[in-house]
């Protein structure tokens, strides 16, 4: 297996707590149930294949080389990474929709399309490209979605957003 055939579902921090709690910074292609064996690849292009042991709230995880979890947190912003195969099989077997390329819909109009979806570690954020090529986040909550369905994604409540 190559880097190549990797994708990074987020980072990890630079402290280690006395219980070998490492910060973890979910990315863009991440979802909780991916935490379990994963891919550290380092500056220099090394890469360790951990075991996550543990994880606690807001992202702190615990993996089974603690040798490996103090190089990483020494080092700081070490990638984690799965194949890409394997996060495509997690997303067939979770039934986890990405939502992108799905239409965005305010009052009635489609304002534009969601290009990304970016997890924060609290909540998912749809990045959308609007129709006039600016960008937009608009977090996945109930208070800003009204209805998603296969195509579309019908929003409310965002006029402060299309401000900023």
């Amino acid at each position: 297996m190559l880097i190549s055939d990797l994708v990074t579902i987020g980072k990890l921090g630079k402290l280690i707590d006395e219980n070998g709690f490492i910060p973890f910074k979910a990315g863009k292609n991440f979802h909780p149930d991916f935490l379990g064996n994963i891919f550290l690849v380092f500056r220099n292009n090394s890469v360790r294949y951990v075991t996550v042991e543990e994880v606690i709230k807001n992202y702190r995880i615990k993996i089974d080389d603690s040798e490996t979890a103090k190089l990483a947190a020494d080092e700081g912003n070490v990638k984690v990474m799965l194949p890409k195969i394997e996060i495509e099989t997690l997303n067939k077997e979770l039934d986890i929709d990405d939502h992108v390329g799905k239409e965005i819909i305010f009052k009635s109009e489609v304002i534009g399309k969601v290009i990304e979806i970016l997890n924060n570690s609290i909540y998912d954020l749809l990045i959308c490209e609007l129709n006039d090529k600016q960008e937009l986040m608009i977090p996945l909550l109930d208070k800003f979605i009204l209805e998603i369905n296969a195509e579309s994604i019908t929003v409310q409540c965002i006029e402060g957003l299309l401000k900023i």
